[in-house]
């Protein structure tokens, strides 16, 4: 994909920036979750780059999306091995702050690593958001679908039952030929989900606004992060009904 002088060195400062921040203790307590009526916990692994650490200042993702499953009773456990948001604090430490987001990293790379992460949190499901660094410097939709299929097979391996929420991804001002990617998804989901290991599509992208919904064109804002915590809870929602239902309790 070709870009012009201006632009790509625009695009490439802002990755190469996002991609030297890392995910830090942010010297506050774990958030202890209250304690209620569901005595298993769903371990929960946010999966992907910078778009899932999130940016000092800003609360991620996560925290909405923390709230909204603990305001319906359900207790999670998000895992990872990273904490907190890129460069700094959070808005606020209110939230179980692990995860897998990693700064810069494309799916290829998240692929080379992902057995160990998965093996020290052994996640009950986990959400993937990963492609956008893979398609703005250059990949192609296909390997990249390719690779987030790998992550997948993988996730089997550590956990044969993993239930997997696979996102369309977030559209940003720089193109990146983003939707051609979210097009091979569906396909991908088709031929992978299982009974055992269902694969739900999230489409985190048809309503998403990057002029009013990110802060530079690519990462998040707090809107942003708001829609996209509401996107996974629509999709997380019946899955949790049915680990606790499974679990009778």
């Amino acid at each position: 994909m070709k870009h012009g002088s201006a632009f790509f060195g625009l695009m490439l400062a802002t990755l190469v920036f996002l991609g030297t921040c890392s995910s830090e203790d942010q010297n506050a307590a774990p958030f202890q979750p209250p304690l209620g009526s569901v005595a298993r916990t769903a371990k929960i692994m946010p999966l992907g780059d910078s778009i899932t650490a999130s940016s000092q200042g800003l609360h991620s993702y996560r925290y909405y999306l923390w709230h909204r499953v603990l305001d319906k009773g359900y207790r999670i456990d998000l895992v990872g091995s990273q904490h907190g948001v890129s460069d700094g604090p959070p808005a606020s430490a209110d939230f179980d702050m692990d995860h897998e987001g990693h700064a810069g990293w494309r799916a290829d790379q998240i692929l080379t690593q992902i057995q160990g992460w998965a093996t020290a949190a052994s996640p009950d499901v986990v959400l993937i958001h990963l492609g956008t660094n893979d398609l703005c410097q250059g990949q192609s939709a296909e390997s990249t679908v390719g690779d987030v299929g790998a992550i997948i097979e993988v996730l089997r391996t550590v956990n044969p039952k993993v239930e997997i929420l696979l996102a369309q991804i977030i559209s940003t001002t720089f193109g990146c030929g983003i939707p051609a990617f979210n097009a091979r998804l569906p396909a991908l989901v088709s031929a992978k989900t299982s009974t055992d290991s269902p694969i739900v599509l999230v489409d985190q992208y048809t309503g998403f606004d990057p002029a009013t919904m990110t802060w530079d064109g690519l990462h998040p804002n707090a809107q942003g992060e708001s829609q996209m915590a509401d996107r996974w809870f629509a999709k997380l929602a019946p899955m949790l009904d049915a680990f606790f239902a499974v679990s009778g309790q």
